[in-house]
C-alpha cells in the first residue's frame, strides 16, 4: 500500500487493526486445525454398503480380506470385481481398521488394539 500525501494516520491505524484482527483469526484457525490432527476421536463415515458389512464384523477379531469380499457380495448390491476391490480397499484404509496379519484386518472402532 503506497501512502501518498493524502494518507491520514487514522487510516493507517485502521488498516493495522484490520491486519491484526486477521492474523489473530488465522492463528485461531491454525490452532483448531492442529488440535484436530492429534485427535483420536476421528469418526469414520460409512455409507449403507459399508455398514452392512461392518455389522457382521466382531470388533477386535481378525477377518480375512476374502471374507470381507464375501460379506460385500452377500449383503450389498455390489457385483463388479473392480468395484468390490475398491470398496474393500477403501474400507480397510479407514481409521477403524488395523492390519492383523497377512491377508487379514482387524475392525477396531475404539482403537483399543495394541
Amino acid at each position: 500500500m503506497s501512502e501518498g500525501p493524502d494518507a491520514r494516520p487514522e487510516d493507517a491505524l485502521e488498516v493495522a487493526q484490520q491486519a491484526l484482527a486477521e492474523v489473530q483469526d488465522l492463528k485461531g484457525r491454525v490452532a483448531e486445525l492442529e488440535a484436530g490432527e492429534d485427535s483420536t476421536d476421528e469418526a469414520a463415515e460409512y455409507d449403507d454398503r459399508d455398514r452392512a458389512v461392518i455389522e457382521h464384523l466382531e470388533p477386535g477379531e481378525p477377518v480375512k480380506i476374502v471374507e470381507l469380499r464375501r460379506l460385500y457380495r452377500r449383503h450389498t448390491d455390489i457385483g463388479s470385481d473392480s468395484t468390490l476391490k475398491k470398496r474393500v480397499q477403501g474400507l480397510v484404509a479407514g481409521p477403524d481398521f488395523d492390519i492383523a496379519g497377512v491377508g487379514e484386518i482387524c475392525y477396531d472402532p475404539d482403537g483399543d488394539r495394541a
